[in-house]
């Protein structure tokens, strides 16, 4: 058994609408951060323009080998709060977030498909996408009122989650 410490993801709460500024930060002090961001389309009076926002306004998530001075470091950027899932009176400083979530979420970015952010978990039997654009995914499946099957990949210590269409060819089977 190797008890050798590894890096793990963590949640990191930062100030809304500084989420660029913090990854960018953070980047800077040789730390891997991973920023879900999507376009939407806002309209004024007077156009229409597409911006990119967060995936999860006031989160990213960092991957590091967690101390208590890698904590100190993060904290030391301007537009962030603290880690979530910091567990007072205990050895760990913060709860870790499975790799399979964080590589669920990348999946979805890197289909380049409409995603939709919902602020609540999903209940429902965890499948993964073997096959299509959101293969390697975890997650669950729903059915919307048009008839057609999304993923809603979760990141429950945040308990939030982003909505992708699957394909009508798309296989999945239980995770």
């Amino acid at each position: 058994m190797n008890d050798t410490p590894v890096p793990r993801w963590y949640a990191l709460r930062v100030h809304t609408r500084q989420e660029k500024a913090a990854a960018a930060d953070l980047a800077n002090r040789k730390f891997e951060v991973l920023l879900p961001i999507r376009k939407e389309r806002r309209k004024w009076s007077d156009r229409v323009k597409t911006v990119e926002i967060a995936m999860f306004p006031g989160y990213l998530f960092v991957h590091t080998l967690l101390t208590a001075q890698r904590r100190v470091d993060m904290l030391k950027v301007h537009q962030t709060y603290d880690l979530v899932g910091r567990v007072p009176d205990d050895d760990r400083i913060a709860i870790a977030i499975p790799d399979e979530e964080i590589e669920s979420i990348r999946v979805v970015l890197n289909a380049e498909t409409q995603v939709d952010p919902i602020q609540r978990l999903v209940p429902g039997t965890r499948v993964r996408v073997i096959s299509g654009a959101l293969a390697g995914a975890v997650g669950v499946v729903e059915v919307g009122p048009d008839g057609r099957r999304r993923l809603i990949v979760q990141i429950h210590l945040l308990g939030r989650g982003v909505r992708a269409q699957l394909g009508g060819d798309d296989v999945l089977q239980d995770a």
